[in-house]
């Protein structure tokens, strides 16, 4: 007798019926990547934490599909534009924060800027890759 004529043969293969997914260890990655940006975050100075909002803010609205967040050369001077952008926002909210050397401020507003860019295309990249 054939197995294949037995009704019951294919429930009593030893392998399962159905391929199981391998687990996803990457997750737990991104959860480890996410507890940490918080952590180093929190313990920004003062200004820096105050800025990392507006920062923050400024790329939550850019966090789409085909932003140019998301770009793999984002361009230099729409960056800086929007650092520009930041800052002007920075200054109406904490006038008292600026010592009248805005181009110091500016850079830190650029550093803080590009390093949450660089975090978000990151977590991008791997989420997406879960799910390949």
């Amino acid at each position: 007798m054939d197995n294949y004529d037995n009704p019951d043969f294919l429930f009593t293969l030893e392998q399962p019926a159905v391929p199981t997914l391998a687990p996803i260890s990457g997750s737990a990655r991104l959860w480890e990547m996410e507890a940490d940006n918080s952590y180093l975050k929190y313990l920004y100075p003062k200004i820096p934490q105050q800025i990392s909002e507006f920062v923050e803010e400024q790329c939550d609205q850019m966090e789409y599909e085909g932003s140019m967040m998301f770009d793999n050369y984002p361009d230099k001077a729409s960056l800086q534009i929007m650092a520009a952008g930041i800052l002007a926002d920075f200054k109406k909210k904490y006038p008292d924060a600026s010592t009248g050397e805005d181009s110091l401020l500016r850079d830190v507003i650029e550093v803080i800027l590009f390093h949450e860019i660089m975090y978000r295309r990151n977590r991008y990249r791997n989420h997406k890759r879960l799910y390949l």
